[in-house]
């Protein structure tokens, strides 16, 4: 009996001792949501290391790696189209910060087969770019009211945008296109030497571009046309005919000249493929947000990378908000029901764009046509099956019951009255 007794004990205190041995060497389930781990990498890529985005974006992954322990790596890749292919295919994070129209139209060098419309998604604001026309200081242009009929406009040729610019410019103060000398142009360099030394009148840019500081120290001085919608709201309507992805600014930063104009003001997007890890995008807006003061003074453009401005973004932007920005948006109680009717507004409208540009491949495809942005047939092919389908102009302001005007109407227009080089 003595021995059933001990027995028991001992099968008791073994199990006990197991059961303590088992207790300690088990971990506690992790928190929910902190099983998630950062990435070995981050890519970035940037077109030059000597560009603005190039220092932006150093000033703001330089701590985010210290912390996180991620290595990141911003590469240089001049071609913008294979930066944007590399985001396509989630072999980088980000394109940072610009992303062109040209591309998600599949425009000219950008239509083929890997090129083209994309489920891109915004997730970050990047920086706040102001532009407006610029004039020698001595010029008397102070107002497009004052630009002359005979007056001479540089234009670089292989962008459209500032080509736009200076017609809505020249439409706000009803001036006829027809009336001025447009004067070609290579480069912007080279459209602000001729600013200076008087072969053009006026010229279209961003207020922080480095050849201004030269033509603000030269005896004529520098210039800005002002553009203040508010005085003027008939004048801006106009301007919006020829350029209408525009809002309205005071400059700040730029050439000291430059401060306190109302220009033209746009907010440059950090942007992503819709599949990137929502997770992702998630931890590094809230690393941003809550670590704010280590980088915002660290480079001018970052003073713009903050909270409302991402929501400014969803709310005035054409392009989607990604699913990880919204998630920190909705956890900060800044996502409302109209920016989440806004979001799913401009996926449809976006998913219009690609899937028109799969179909359109598909037809090349059956009939045998190489889809190569320099094939004239496949541009024919997509050019006719796009414009057949009115799709929409990704702009600004766009939104559920606000009448957009559609791609063909814009281009048409454009293409029949846009300078012929």
């Amino acid at each position: 009996m003595k021995n059933k007794v001990l027995l028991i004990l001992l099968t008791v205190a073994l199990a006990v001792s197991l059961a303590a041995f088992a207790a300690c060497g088990k971990k506690e389930a992790p928190p929910v949501g902190e099983t998630w781990q950062w990435p070995e990498r981050l890519l970035f890529p940037v077109s030059s290391t000597t560009s603005s985005l190039y220092g932006a974006l150093v000033a703001w992954t330089t701590p985010l790696s210290k912390d996180t322990g991620v290595t990141v790596r911003v590469i240089s890749e001049s071609q913008f189209t294979l930066q944007q292919i590399w985001a396509q295919t989630g072999q980088v994070f980000t394109v940072a910060p610009y992303q062109y129209r040209t591309i998600l139209y599949g425009q000219t060098g950008y239509a083929s087969r890997d090129s083209g419309p994309w489920q891109s998604r915004i997730w970050y604001p990047g920086g706040i770019v102001y532009n407006d026309c610029m004039v020698r200081g001595d010029s008397g242009i102070k107002t497009p009211y004052d630009i002359k009929p005979e007056s001479k406009v540089g234009l670089i040729t292989t962008i459209e945008e500032p080509q736009q610019m200076a017609y809505g410019v020249l439409a706000w103060g009803q001036v006829d296109p027809k009336n001025v000398t447009f004067v070609p142009t290579s480069s912007a360099a080279a459209m602000c030497r001729m600013l200076m030394d008087g072969k053009v009148d006026i010229i279209c840019l961003s207020n922080t571009h480095s050849a201004l500081y030269e033509i603000e120290a030269s005896p004529h001085g520098l210039g800005f046309v002002s553009l203040d919608a508010e005085k003027d709201p008939q004048g801006a309507e106009r301007f919006l005919y020829w350029y209408p992805w525009s809002s309205w600014g005071t400059a700040t930063g730029g050439v000291p000249s430059s401060e306190g104009v109302p220009m033209t003001v746009a907010m440059s997007a950090y942007v992503t493929r819709a599949q990137t890890d929502a997770e992702l995008v998630y931890r590094i807006i809230k690393w941003l947000d809550e670590n704010r003061d280590v980088y915002k003074d660290a480079h001018p453009w970052c003073e713009a990378m903050t909270l409302d401005n991402l929501v400014a973004l969803a709310q005035e932007h054409y392009e989607p908000i990604h699913d990880g920005a919204v998630r920190y948006l909705k956890e900060k109680g800044l996502w409302t029901d109209a920016l989440e009717a806004r979001n799913e507004y401009n996926t449809e409208l976006l998913t219009k764009w690609v899937d028109a540009y799969q179909a359109a491949i598909n037809m090349a495809d059956d009939q045998g046509i190489i889809v190569k942005s320099d094939n004239a047939d496949w541009q024919k092919l997509w050019e006719n099956y796009r414009d057949s389908l009115n799709l929409p102009l990704l702009t600004y302001f766009q939104g559920p019951g606000i009448e957009q005007p559609n791609y063909k109407d814009f281009y048409t227009r454009w293409n029949e009255a846009r300078p012929k080089w």
